[in-house]
């Protein structure tokens, strides 16, 4: 990758997350380029010059050109003489020419396209004076404290101690214990710290992330979201939001217990049931939420009921599962002949559910749905399939 940014202007301009990802689809085209043919030319001159052997013209480079007839070597060198001799120009005079031909590599994006890719770039020059920016606030600013405010970087004191609190002499040692604990999980690497980032609703999938506290914001590309297609910057989904905050403002107010539903969540919840063709649907907060809720509340219920999970669950199931209290029985992944081993060996007059992902969030493997559900019903049990998160 590096050989196209040396010999292409116009490349890094782009994310290297996105050249890396388009390197099939330039090294196809690149051979089309009269820059990247007069450039990958000289280098092939020069190594000549240097003692090798006389043989026919041919690029050394990385790229790969397939050997070029004599009509089009002649097109290509003219191409690459002009290009050369052009004064120099912001657009890429390849992509220019190449939307003027009637059969091209490259296609302008459509309206409905554009409305959804929005240009967030920065110049190299900015860039570099950030990068530099940063790098000397590391080096001569004095090092924030190793307890900090993660917002605003203010060294973190407590305000109190537990046991401050205690009258009694010999009371347990809570805020020791505590201090071990979480040294204890900053040592094993289990210790959580949230990066910072604030998405940009004008540039999707670019947000601002705060999280290094030495420096200024960076600009970041957020690709591990849900929000897979962007709808959640798209002006229909927001000018409903704003029409909806207007007219009956944030917030719900309160459980559904308390202050009753709103007829939006109803209404939505029709729409699910009628999408998935069953009697009726019910919203929870979260995925995560979901999973719990509905797999403690099933099996608690159930009498003397058994649990049977895949391998490769979601920790919200797994945090269900437990929860519940019931007799749990792990299934290897996505495996529905040892699911029918550990199931043969069940009393078949015991509730029985058969809880499993039908997309792993994890690795992506796509459960044999089918199978699992036939091995499932045949002793007995209920499925239980998260889809969430999938959409």
């Amino acid at each position: 990758m590096s050989t196209f940014l040396q010999r292409c202007p116009f490349l890094n301009r782009d994310p290297t997350i996105y050249l890396r990802a388009a390197r099939p689809l330039l090294v196809r085209s690149a051979e089309h380029c009269p820059i990247m043919v007069t450039r990958s030319l000289s280098t092939s001159n020069a190594d000549q010059q240097r003692g090798k052997e006389a043989a026919p013209v041919t690029v050394s480079s990385p790229l790969k050109l397939g050997p070029q007839s004599p009509s089009n070597s002649r097109t290509l060198a003219q191409a690459a003489t002009a290009a050369a001799m052009a004064p120099k120009t912001s657009k890429c005079p390849f992509v220019e020419t190449e939307l003027h031909q009637e059969k091209s590599v490259i296609q302008k994006a459509g309206p409905e396209v554009q409305e959804d890719v929005n240009a967030f770039r920065t110049d190299a020059l900015s860039s570099l004076l950030l990068e530099v920016q940063s790098s000397l606030k590391k080096k001569f600013l004095r090092p924030a404290p190793s307890k900090v405010n993660l917002g605003t970087g203010a060294p973190l004191m407590p305000t109190h101690l537990l046991k401050e609190n205690l009258t009694g002499v010999s009371a347990f040692g809570y805020d020791e214990f505590f201090n071990r604990r979480i040294e204890e999980k900053k040592r094993d690497h289990t210790y959580r710290l949230f990066k910072t980032v604030n998405r940009r609703a004008d540039a999707y999938p670019y947000a601002e992330d705060y999280s290094d506290l030495h420096s200024e914001k960076k600009e970041v590309s957020v690709w591990c979201s849900n929000d897979y297609l962007g709808m959640s910057r798209h002006p229909r989904v927001l000018q409903a939001i704003s029409d909806t905050l207007e007219q009956h403002g944030a917030g719900a107010g309160g459980t559904r217990n308390i202050s009753g539903t709103s007829q939006f969540h109803v209404d939505l919840e029709c729409e699910l049931a009628d999408l998935h063709q069953k009697d009726a649907a019910l919203l929870f907060s979260s995925c995560f939420v979901a999973n719990d809720s509905t797999l403690f509340t099933l099996a608690k219920m159930l009498p003397g009921c058994e649990i049977y999970s895949d391998a490769g669950n979601h920790a919200s199931m797994i945090q269900g599962i437990r929860n519940s209290g019931v007799s749990k029985y792990v299934f290897r992944h996505n495996d529905p002949v040892h699911l029918e081993e550990l199931l043969k060996k069940s009393d078949a007059k015991k509730p029985k559910i058969v809880a499993f992902e039908t997309v792993h969030s994890m690795d992506g493997a796509i459960c044999p749905l089918e199978e699992l559900c036939d091995v499932a019903h045949k002793y007995g049990a209920l499925t239980f399939a998260d889809e969430i998160g999938r959409a």
